[in-house]
């Protein structure tokens, strides 16, 4: 069985395609719409990995981000931001927050499953959790 992912993003066929594609090469997938949701799955499902969307209706990535410091179940779980923006800021701000990589959506979905592949074999950038 492939590695736990929870997907977060507000998109649902962009979220539908990459959950789909990431199914296919044998992970386990958890879909949430929202950043509340992604908390929950994130609680429930215990992932090595979570792709999550900066702008999302409720919270937003960043404030999941900050959420996910007190969840015990986020321990050492690696994140991958996803967004439409590519700008400097909120590649920084990702970055600070401990994010393990930054994503600008559009990408190949061959590089989709390079990216997730990478971040799931990193080592924490800080050697601190989520």
């Amino acid at each position: 069985m492939g590695t736990t992912i929870v997907i977060a993003d507000d998109d649902d066929d962009l979220r539908a395609i990459y959950a789909g594609v990431l199914r296919h090469v044998g992970h386990v997938v958890h879909e949430a719409s929202d950043g509340r949701e992604a908390l929950e799955r994130v609680a429930e499902f215990h992932p090595a990995l979570l792709l999550l969307d900066v702008w999302m209706p409720g919270l937003n990535g960043f404030e999941v981000l900050d959420r996910l410091r007190f969840l015990p179940e986020a321990s050492g779980m690696k994140v991958v931001m996803l967004s439409n923006l590519g700008d400097s800021d909120a590649l920084l701000e990702g970055y600070s927050a401990g994010v393990t990589d930054y994503l600008v959506k559009g990408l190949s979905l061959d590089d989709l499953l390079t990216h997730v592949r990478q971040a799931i074999d990193a080592e924490s950038l800080t050697g601190e959790p989520v």
